[in-house]
């Protein structure tokens, strides 16, 4: 993803990362989301730590989408409506798409 990154926020994309857990099975925090994403190379987007999800953390975990794994999505500023969402991660039926596939989907959806 970090490859893309720039091509996505040019096409019109906000990157929000969400680290739902740390590699030790604690709740993500921004601080621990932005050490994770840095040493994978990436230096673009928010980072959110859904332990410090309010009003209720782990709400990011919690959502039909995640179940475990890790997903993808894209939605509207001005309603957050959710218009396009991918799963990635170890179990089967994950969609496991590239940087470059949801850049694809940023394109589609805004039309750039």
């Amino acid at each position: 993803m970090a490859q893309v990154e720039e091509d996505i926020i040019a096409a019109g994309a906000q990157i929000i990362w969400v680290l739902e857990v740390d590699s030790r099975g604690r709740d993500g925090t921004a601080e621990t989301c932005r050490s994770f994403m840095d040493a994978r190379g990436s230096d673009k987007g928010l980072c959110v730590g859904d332990g410090e999800t309010m009003p209720t953390a782990g709400v990011w975990d919690a959502s039909p989408f995640a179940i475990g794994r890790g997903f993808d999505i894209i939605m509207k500023r001005s309603d957050m409506e959710i218009l396009w969402v991918s799963t990635h991660g170890t179990p089967s039926g994950n969609d496991n798409l590239t940087g470059a596939d949801v850049l694809a989907q940023v394109r589609a959806i805004s039309g750039r």
